[in-house]
């Protein structure tokens, strides 16, 4: 509900920041402003020193992923039914993940999906409910310019958004399939990160793909892309029998991994807030 226009900047700004809400758009701040200070240690390669960005931009993550799963699960039930309709529930999934990436070596792959989601919570609830806590909107008969202005800039806001979500979306599938996933299988092999990563990953990524349907375009895509290059008879030529026959065992496990069975959540559950 907007601000009364009679009430005080004061009173306007106290109802704000009691709600939860303020919270987590505090968190989802603090994700884009520690990213954007980590970005120049990992430029200059020098990840160690830039560590602390890195892990205050997933404190930040957890603090609004809590706040969204405590909202969808205010009371806790200690049944087999509740425990799977949490773990089923996205933003658990995300919560959980910004969990493992708090405590793992600090990589930008994983930071660029919570940083999108951020950006649009975070510009959304400045339209929404920021804008107008500052600039309530005028009674009805009155004029002002300022309101006016305001006004406009928030519809802007809101078309870009809605123009540019599905785009953004699809998009961080992308980087999440390819980019976290590439990033980790690199670690490992270089030892610099877990071994257990990539598996751990791989079944976030089983999740993402049986509740995204961005996910399963970026999956298959990147199938399509892949066959193409490899499998014969359309695949390259130059490349030796024993890697394609690699590569289709290895895409046959994958679809079996992926293809376990995952119960879909509750109609009307949220997604990635």
């Amino acid at each position: 509900m907007p601000p009364a226009a009679n009430s005080t900047l004061g009173d306007r700004l106290q109802a704000l920041v009691k709600g939860p809400q303020f919270v987590w758009w505090l968190g989802h701040v603090t994700m884009l402003v520690c990213t954007a200070f980590y970005l120049p240690y990992w430029a200059t390669f020098n990840y160690k020193a830039g560590a602390h960005w890195y892990t205050r931009a997933f404190f930040g993550a957890l603090v609004s992923y809590s706040v969204v799963v405590y909202k969808s699960f205010p009371e806790i039930q200690f049944t087999a039914q509740f425990a799977h309709q949490l773990f089923a529930e996205e933003n658990v999934q995300y919560l959980l993940m910004a969990i493992f990436w708090w405590r793992s070596t600090p990589m930008l792959a994983p930071l660029v999906p919570y940083a999108i989601f951020a950006f649009f919570n975070s510009l959304n609830y400045t339209r929404t409910n920021i804008l107008p806590a500052l600039f309530p909107t005028p009674p009805a008969g009155a004029t002002d310019p300022t309101a006016a202005q305001v006004a406009n800039i928030s519809r802007k806001i809101q078309a870009w958004t809605e123009k540019n979500h599905a785009t953004a979306m699809a998009f961080v599938a992308y980087i999440e399939v390819v980019g976290v996933m590439g990033s980790l299988i690199f670690g490992a092999i270089t030892f610099q990160s877990s071994f257990l990563s990539p598996i751990v990953y791989a079944n976030f990524l089983r999740f993402r793909y049986f509740f995204s349907l961005h996910t399963r375009a970026a999956f298959a895509l990147i199938r399509a892309r892949l066959d193409n290059l490899i499998v014969p008879p359309g695949g390259n030529p130059k490349i030796p029998p024993i890697v394609a026959q690699g590569y289709t065992m290895a895409r046959g496990a994958i679809t079996r991994f992926g293809q376990a069975a995952v119960q879909q959540p509750p109609a009307g559950s949220s997604a990635r807030q």
